[in-house]
């Protein structure tokens, strides 16, 4: 069985075309800026719905085949510019065993695989993922080892494993890396300074950066969870930023999430 708490047709942001995003629950970090706090945690979390007057649960399990065919719905759209689906979170890899079965399917029917992973995985949960995925989306968050581990429980020196694994096997073509930008904790300067020796050493092809947002508020409320509330990072911040970057010879768009 595997654990989700929401399939989204006719995604547009999480990878190549038109795309079918399965959100897992569960994840190996705590991001403070998470806009899906109902995926951080594995377990099945009810809540009460005011506007509804009743109870709800954020998560419910899906057999392998109910879930196959679910992404099949789809397929007709995918044939539009590599379309196909996208398996988000959360952290999506740390299900990966389970949903090998229904990866191998996919894998025989043609459709196109993506995962958005922070690389916190086990190495290998991780290895499954590089057997059948055609995208990686890979985050770049917070990279000081001290902060990391404080800010967002994880541990960088498994980030870097992984993502020498990753690049020794797939092609850069295939992997976007992709960045949060808040003033409080990736957009400051020391993040910056690694930032910057980080794109330098993997020499980093491809990456969106997008701006941190409030708009999980009412899932957090409902969830009894306290929200960081951001200060909004400047278009002009945002804009100058991506030149800053792009001048390291790694090619950057601005995206909305």
């Amino acid at each position: 069985m595997i654990r989700i708490t929401n399939i989204q047709r006719f995604s547009l942001q999480d990878g190549p075309g038109i795309r079918t995003t399965v959100f897992l629950k569960g994840c190996s970090l705590h991001c403070p800026w998470c806009s899906n706090p109902e995926n951080i945690n594995y377990n099945i979390e009810e809540y009460y719905d005011n506007d509804k007057n009743e109870k709800k649960q954020f998560g419910y399990e899906i057999d392998n085949n109910e879930l196959f065919n679910e992404i099949l719905k789809d397929e007709k759209y995918y044939e539009i510019d590599n379309g196909g689906v996208t398996f988000s979170g959360g952290e999506a890899i740390l299900q990966f065993e389970e949903l090998e079965p229904i990866l191998k399917k996919l894998k025989e029917n043609n459709i196109n695989m993506c995962v958005e992973t922070c690389l916190f995985v086990p190495q290998n949960k991780l290895k499954i993922a590089m057997k059948y995925m055609n995208e990686f989306y890979v985050d770049i968050k917070i990279l000081n080892s001290s902060n990391c581990l404080k800010i967002l429980g994880g541990n960088l020196k498994q980030y870097y494993n992984n993502l020498e694994m990753l690049l020794k096997s797939i092609s850069k073509k295939n992997i976007m890396f992709r960045m949060p930008v808040t003033n409080e904790f990736t957009f400051e300067k020391e993040n910056m300074i690694q930032l910057e020796n980080f794109l330098k050493k993997y020499k980093i092809e491809n990456m969106e950066i997008f701006k941190v947002h409030n708009l999980g508020e009412k899932k957090y409320k409902v969830l009894k969870k306290e929200q960081i509330k951001f200060e909004n990072v400047s278009n002009k911040d945002l804009i100058e930023f991506k030149n800053k970057i792009e001048l390291l010879g790694t090619n950057v768009k601005i995206i909305e999430i």
